[in-house]
C-alpha cells in the first residue's frame, strides 16, 4: 500500500461515526479491564468461586448458587439429585474450595459435592475429567455427586457421560437476571462488579457483545485498511524470541532449530555428539538432542532437555536415553519417543513483560537462564563422558549412509 494511499484510508477511519462510538465505548471504565485480569481463566474462576458461596461478601446469599444448582440438578447426568428437592435442601454448610487436588472449584457439603471444571480458552489434558472424578468418588464416597464441565457454549466434553455441560452464556443470564430483579437489594459496588463481569463474559468470552458487533461493521467498512494494519502490528512472540536467542548466546550457547514459539539450543561442546536426521522428526534442523526454551502459551518459560523423536538411527536415540538417564535427579517417566529427562518453568506473561521490555526483564529470564545452567552443564558432562562412544555410533551411521 502506497503511503498517499494508507493517508486516505485511515482519514476514512478517522470520520467514520462508528469509530467515535467504538473508541468511547471501550474507554468506559470496568474493573475486570483495570485489573488487567479479564484474559485468565484462574481469575474467572475465583469470580465464580466468589458467586457461588453464600457466605461472601456480595450480599446474594444463596441466590446465585441456587440458579446454578437448579440448571445442574434438571439435567440428566446429575441423577443423584432431583429438582423438587432444592427448595428443600439446606445450604448452610456449604464451602466452595478453589483448586482442590487440581479441580477448579468444588461446591461442597456434608450431603453434596458439585466439581466444576472451568475452561475459557484452554482445552482439555489427557484424561483430565476422568481423573478428577475418580478423585472425587474416591475422597467422597457417601455424598452425592455431580460434575460439571463449564465452557463459553456449553461443548461436549469427553467424559460426556457423566459432566453436565455449562456455559457462560447461562452465567451471564444468571448475572443479568439478578441484576435486573435485585438492583435495589444489591450493593452499588457488588451491582458495578455483576454489570462488569457481564460485560467481560459478552465481550472477551462469547464475542456477543453490541460492542463487538460494532467493531465487526467497522472492519466491513474498512477491511483493506485494518487488514493492512493487523498484518504489520508488533508481535509479542517474535520479539520475545529474538530477545531471548540474544540471552542464549551471551551464555555461550549454540542456537539450535527455529521456531516461532521457542528457542533451541546446545553448549558448543555438545555439537559435534549430536546426531542429525536424514528424515523430518519435527525439528526443522532435525537435532537428535537439544535444549529448549518454549513460552507457546504466552504465560511461561518452559525448558526441557530433549531426546527427539526417533524416526531413524534407534540405537544412538536408545543409547543417549538410557546416557542421560543415568544422570542423577534425570526423571524416570519418560514419552515413548520424545524424552525429556530434565524440565524447569518460570511464570512469564509474555505479551505484558514484552509491551515495555527493558534490562529488568531481561535480567529475570536471565536469572531463570542461570537456574538451568547446572542441569545444561551435568548433560554435557555426560554425553563428554560417553565421547568415543557417541561419536562411533554418530560416525558409523553417517559412514553407512
Amino acid at each position: 500500500m502506497e503511503h498517499q494511499e494508507l493517508e486516505q484510508k485511515y482519514a476514512q477511519l478517522l470520520r467514520d461515526p462508528e469509530f467515535d462510538r467504538l473508541e468511547l465505548l471501550l474507554k468506559e471504565p470496568n474493573i475486570f479491564k483495570i485489573l488487567g485480569v479479564e484474559d485468565y481463566e484462574i481469575r474467572h474462576s475465583n469470580f465464580l468461586a466468589w458467586l457461588l458461596d453464600p457466605f461472601e461478601s456480595h450480599g446474594l446469599n444463596e441466590g446465585f448458587l441456587r440458579r446454578f444448582l437448579q440448571d445442574i440438578f434438571i439435567d440428566n447426568r446429575s441423577q443423584d439429585f432431583s429438582l423438587v428437592e432444592l427448595a428443600g435442601l439446606d445450604l448452610s454448610q456449604i464451602e466452595v474450595w478453589r483448586e482442590w487436588k487440581g479441580i477448579d472449584i468444588l461446591v461442597y457439603s456434608d450431603d453434596i459435592i458439585i466439581s466444576i471444571e472451568n475452561k475459557v480458552w484452554s482445552g482439555e489434558h489427557s484424561n483430565q475429567l476422568k481423573k478428577y472424578k475418580d478423585t472425587v468418588e474416591s475422597q467422597f464416597p457417601h455424598q452425592r455427586k455431580a460434575y460439571v464441565f463449564l465452557s463459553p457454549y456449553g461443548v461436549e466434553s469427553s467424559e460426556d457421560e457423566f459432566y453436565v455441560n455449562y456455559s457462560y452464556e447461562r452465567i451471564n443470564q444468571i448475572i443479568e437476571n439478578i441484576i435486573e430483579i435485585r438492583r435495589h437489594q444489591i450493593g452499588d459496588s457488588v451491582l458495578t462488579y455483576l454489570a462488569d463481569y457481564s460485560t467481560i463474559i459478552k465481550q472477551n468470552i462469547m464475542n456477543s457483545d453490541h460492542v463487538n458487533e460494532m467493531a465487526k461493521q467497522l472492519y466491513q467498512n474498512h477491511r483493506e485498511l485494518l487488514d493492512f494494519v493487523f498484518k504489520n502490528k508488533p508481535n509479542a512472540w517474535d520479539d520475545f524470541r529474538v530477545e531471548l536467542e540474544g540471552l542464549v548466546k551471551e551464555k555461550g550457547w549454540i542456537l539450535g532449530s527455529k521456531n516461532r514459539y521457542d528457542v533451541k539450543f546446545y553448549p558448543e561442546g555438545m555439537a559435534d555428539l549430536i546426531m542429525h536426521y536424514k528424515k523430518a522428526n519435527g525439528w526443522p534442523d532435525r537435532e537428535a538432542f537439544g535444549f529448549q526454551l518454549n513460552f507457546y502459551d504466552g504465560k511461561r518459560i518452559a525448558f526441557s532437555s530433549y531426546v527427539t523423536k526417533p524416526v531413524q538411527y534407534f540405537d544412538y536415540w536408545e543409547r543417549l536415553t538410557e546416557i542421560l538417564s543415568e544422570i542423577p535427579d534425570a526423571n524416570t517417566k519418560l514419552g515413548k519417543e520424545w524424552k525429556a529427562h530434565f524440565k524447569d518453568s518460570v511464570k512469564w506473561p509474555l505479551e505484558k513483560n514484552m509491551e515495555n521490555w527493558n534490562e529488568k526483564k531481561a535480567d529475570q529470564v536471565r536469572a531463570f537462564l542461570d537456574k538451568i545452567t547446572p542441569i545444561v552443564e551435568k548433560v554435557e558432562a555426560k554425553m563428554l563422558e560417553h565421547k568415543d562412544e557417541l561419536l562411533r555410533l554418530k560416525e558409523g551411521i553417517e559412514q553407512y549412509d
